[in-house]
């Protein structure tokens, strides 16, 4: 189910930047940066049971990849940035202190270009990057997640949970981000996204795009706006920073942007089959040649179970243009659900030397395997795609899975605790790490750095 106004209006009008005004000098209660971590993984265990997170690997990594090649170029970090999709209609994004950071779906539905995303990936990751928390004035910054959790709590009746809603909407102004932190957020996230190859022009666009949603209905601001003031002044400071930028040249491997492809796919999330099957047939009656409708019209009919008729079209999309993003991914999954397992790895292959670095082709390509019983192959396709994707969940608890059907259950509770702790379930992933030693023996090798990992989680938990 996607998203309830009266129990996530409140959340996104605090945490979408829930900072205090700016102040040259740093508060003697300045919050620390162990505690912004720790910050970070409460609210995250708290959002997970009251926010409808998207779960789609696809649509997941897309934004985690984003944020991640930006961060690439920004040097070494204090903690550990994560991404997250919220299934919301709502146009915003934020970032909570210790490096988390939330983009909803109405953002990547409005959205342009990944070079839009990109432009507020940057931003957010500045807010958290540069520990504005840190620099602002006020009520002591610890009591925020008391905030959080407040708002965050689960609604009551409709008079409590309006009540909620008021008490955010006051405070939403009160945590507004100031004016230097704002400009500071835009330049130097439009600095960051330019040096990781994306169009900084994306992050203007996406400034037109509020000021546009503003403009046309005046009683419902986006939310982004309320938590990120647009002036005339953000705009400008923008333009400069793009002119003030080396002219960019064309990325290697840039190719088709693939955020239509993931707009779609949280359409279907959204269980919008027959609406994008529509809309896709209608673009073929006028236009049968075209490759990227032919593509969507395959990925809707295969989400309703229509196989044969998903791979007429996938193979038609293919022989009209091969380079269209995830098409040889999303056949090898089809091969593979049809039993076509040769096809399937050709398909695989195929994206394989399209994009080696890919985890989601051999996250699918482990999938492959495990319904052909090669559940060896399976799990080093699992553990190759926890090597280029190390905060992805699934891939590890898919790798332990395969490992106790392989009758190694020593690393199957080793990896399942791997995957547990991603989603910051420590008292169960300490529990399949004793499971674990159990069986591996606590002196030897490997053992012996399960316990270091586990009294590290331990240790964090004080």
């Amino acid at each position: 189910m996607f998203f309830r106004p009266a129990r996530w209006l409140a959340i996104v009008l605090i945490a979408g930047c829930s900072y205090l005004p700016f102040s040259s000098k740093s508060p003697a209660h300045a919050i620390q940066e162990d505690e912004e971590a720790k910050i970070s993984r409460q609210f995250r265990r708290e959002a997970k049971k009251q926010l409808p997170l998207v779960g789609n690997p696809e649509i997941e990594a897309y934004v985690d990849q984003i944020g991640r090649r930006i961060l690439s170029v920004m040097g070494p970090q204090n903690f550990e940035y994560r991404f997250f999709v919220i299934a919301d209609s709502q146009l915003n994004a934020f970032s909570v202190p210790g490096g988390s950071i939330y983009m909803y779906t109405g953002l990547l539905d409005r959205a342009k270009s990944t070079s839009e995303v990109a432009g507020v990936m940057g931003h957010e990751i500045i807010h958290a990057k540069d520990h504005h928390m840190m620099r602002m004035s006020g009520p002591d910054p610890l009591s925020l997640l008391g905030l959080l959790g407040l708002i965050l709590a689960r609604g009551g009746a409709a008079g409590q949970a309006a009540g909620v809603i008021g008490q955010a909407l006051s405070a939403t102004r009160q945590f507004a981000f100031s004016r230097q932190l704002e400009l500071e957020a835009d330049t130097l996230g439009a600095k960051y996204m330019a040096q990781a190859g994306y169009d900084p022009k994306g992050a203007l666009a996406f400034m037109k795009t509020l000021d546009q949603q503003r403009a046309l209905s005046q009683s419902n601001v986006p939310t982004y706006l309320l938590t990120h003031p647009m002036t005339q002044e953000r705009v400008a400071n923008i333009e400069l920073i793009i002119r003030s930028l080396p002219e960019r040249s064309a990325v290697r491997g840039e190719g088709v942007d693939s955020l239509k492809r993931i707009q779609i796919l949280i359409r279907l999330e959204r269980h919008e089959e027959d609406a994008v099957i529509a809309e896709s047939e209608r673009t073929l009656a006028e236009q049968p040649d075209n490759a990227s409708a032919r593509h969507f019209l395959a990925l809707a009919q295969q989400a309703q179970g229509k196989t044969g008729q998903a791979r007429a079209n996938y193979e038609k999309a293919r022989s009209l243009d091969p380079r269209l993003p995830g098409l040889d991914r999303d056949m090898g999954r089809l091969y593979g659900q049809m039993g076509d397992f040769q096809l399937a790895r050709e398909a695989f292959d195929r994206a394989l030397k399209a994009e080696p670095r890919e985890a989601l082709n051999y996250l699918y390509l482990g999938e492959m395997y495990e319904r052909d019983n090669n559940l060896r192959e399976a799990a080093n396709a699992y553990l190759s795609a926890t090597n280029l994707a190390p905060y992805s969940a699934v891939a590890f608890n898919r790798l332990g899975v395969a490992y106790g059907r392989m009758n190694r259950p020593g690393e199957g509770y080793y990896y399942l605790g791997r995957s547990l702790l991603l989603q910051d379930e420590d008292e169960k992933a300490v529990s399949d790490y004793e499971r674990a030693i159990k069986i591996v023996g606590a002196n030897s090798p490997r053992g012996q750095v399960i316990k270091e990992e586990m009294e590290a989680i331990k240790s964090r938990r004080k």
